[in-house]
Parts: structure tokens; C-alpha cells; sequence
């Protein structure tokens, strides 16, 4: 098992990952929306976010497919966009989450379901995605779904993030991410994925699994 012992080793490690079609928020920058120093912004956001769960602990894990064009591509947090930025501060009682990008903010259908049923959890949540970086289409934001190989790249996150945080239930948000736990050797619970109209199934059933 990987033995990160800071939410800083842990953006830093992620941060050093590099495979073709495959944007790394941590470390590369979209000559379109982001600042000049945008990966520096995000690891600081994940490690953050992954300090203070280290210390709160989380009882559930939500993992969602990948970073998405509109959402973790720019925050560098998962299932989380610009529009729910503040919100994620606030749940973790911290400060100084920034944005990385330039622009108009930018909103995200699956980040606003999310942090639409995060408050009525019973359990303290920590977000994931099976893989942690944006897959897109060559030379596009498009996303893709990722491969086998490159999940079992980072096959050792989930398990370790569950450790780690002392997560009692894993939920994943659609099959691909069923599928790609089950691939880490753990067991979770399905529920609708909210993208593609999922939405308000997602919002009845989260939090019945």
C-alpha cells in the first residue's frame, strides 16, 4: 500500500504522472482557460481538501469516472467545478481555495448534483474519481472514458484513500467507476451517475445505497 503522508505528497506524486491524451491538472497548464500558474493553484486545492479529510475522516467515499472538462480539469478536486469551489471549503472548515482559470465562472452538471446531495448526507464524504486526471479526446476537451491501463495505473489510490480516511462504505457513481473499485479489489455500492439526465435519479437514490 502507498504510504503518502501529506495532502502535498500526495498532489506532488499525482502531479507527476504523464500519459498521452491525458490532461494532468497538476502539472499541465490549458493555453485557453487556465493562469500561468494554475497547477500550482490545484495541488494546493488537493492537498487542502485531502489534509483536512486525513484529519476528519470520512465515513463514505463517492468516486465518480474521471476529472471532467468543465469541473475537476479547472479545480483540480473531484466531481467539484468553480461554481461549488466555496462550497467545498466550507465542508471541510477551510480556506483559500482558489480558482485556476481566467474567465467567466464555469458550471458543471454532475459538480451541482453533487454538492446538491452532499448536505444530507449522515456520514462525512470524501470525493474521488477512479482516474484522477482528465481523458480527452486528441486535440480536444472532449472527454473520454479511460482505459484499463490507465486506471490500473493509479490502482492504488482507492484502497489507500479508504485506509487513510477510515471510509466504511464506498459509493460509485455509475459502472465505469463500479467497475474500476471492483478492479482495485473493493466493493461498492451503485447509484445513477448524475450526468445525461441522471440528476434526479442520482438525488433520490444516494443516499438509500
Amino acid at each position: 500500500m502507498s504510504d503518502w503522508k501529506s495532502g502535498k505528497q500526495f498532489a506532488d506524486m499525482l502531479g507527476g504522472i504523464s500519459l498521452p491524451n491525458v490532461f494532468n491538472p497538476y502539472s499541465d497548464v490549458c493555453k485557453i482557460h487556465d493562469l500561468a500558474d494554475a497547477p500550482a493553484i490545484r495541488r494546493a486545492n488537493l492537498a487542502a481538501i485531502l489534509d483536512a479529510a486525513m484529519g476528519q475522516g470520512a465515513a463514505e467515499l463517492w468516486v465518480g469516472l474521471e476529472l471532467g472538462a468543465r469541473g475537476g480539469r479547472r479545480t483540480g478536486l473531484a466531481l467539484t467545478d468553480e461554481a461549488t469551489l466555496q462550497s467545498c471549503g466550507d465542508y471541510w472548515g477551510i480556506s483559500g481555495l482558489q480558482r485556476a482559470t481566467s474567465g467567466a465562472l464555469v458550471k458543471e452538471q454532475t459538480a451541482k448534483y453533487v454538492w446538491q446531495a452532499l448536505p444530507a448526507a449522515k456520514d462525512r464524504v470524501f470525493l474521488w474519481n477512479a482516474f484522477p486526471l482528465h481523458c480527452h479526446q486528441p486535440d480536444s476537451l472532449t472527454n473520454r472514458g479511460h482505459t484499463r491501463a490507465e486506471v490500473d495505473k493509479v490502482s492504488t489510490i482507492l484502497p489507500w484513500l479508504v485506509e487513510v480516511l477510515g471510509a466504511e462504505k464506498v459509493v460509485s457513481l455509475g459502472r465505469g467507476a463500479e467497475l474500476a473499485a471492483r478492479r482495485t479489489g473493493l466493493r461498492s455500492s451503485y447509484v445513477r451517475h448524475p450526468s445525461r439526465g441522471g440528476g434526479p435519479e442520482f438525488l433520490r437514490t444516494i443516499h438509500k445505497v
